[in-house]
């Protein structure tokens, strides 16, 4: 096994099989369900083993911005605006056709 750490060494990769540029040859034991519970930083190369890093805080994930787009609000303000001209032209073709019908009875 081929372990990657950091300048911190905490163990950011491994490799079990083939090698990697900059890797650590390893073959001692590893702690219990080290390749389950493995994350980058989860754990430490300290004195020749692999340990827990007791140090570690799960990185907070960023959230999406959920505000829509510049582009995004021009796409819908243009679908308005044709949603828009197409009442005005549905209106437009029923006046016409009560005017080419003799107009509006009364």
């Amino acid at each position: 096994m081929q372990l990657l750490i950091n300048d911190k060494q905490a163990i950011t990769g491994y490799v079990t099989v083939g090698s990697t540029d900059q890797g650590i040859e390893y073959t001692g034991t590893l702690p219990d369900g080290f390749e389950e519970n493995f994350k980058p930083s989860f754990y430490l190369f300290q004195n020749g083993t692999v340990v827990a890093n007791p140090n570690y805080v799960t990185p907070v994930e960023p959230t999406p911005d959920s505000r829509p787009t510049a582009e995004q609000e021009s796409l819908t303000a243009m679908a308005q605006q044709m949603a828009d001209q197409q009442q005005q032209i549905a209106s437009i073709e029923k006046a016409l056709t009560a005017l080419a019908q003799g107009g509006a009875k009364s």
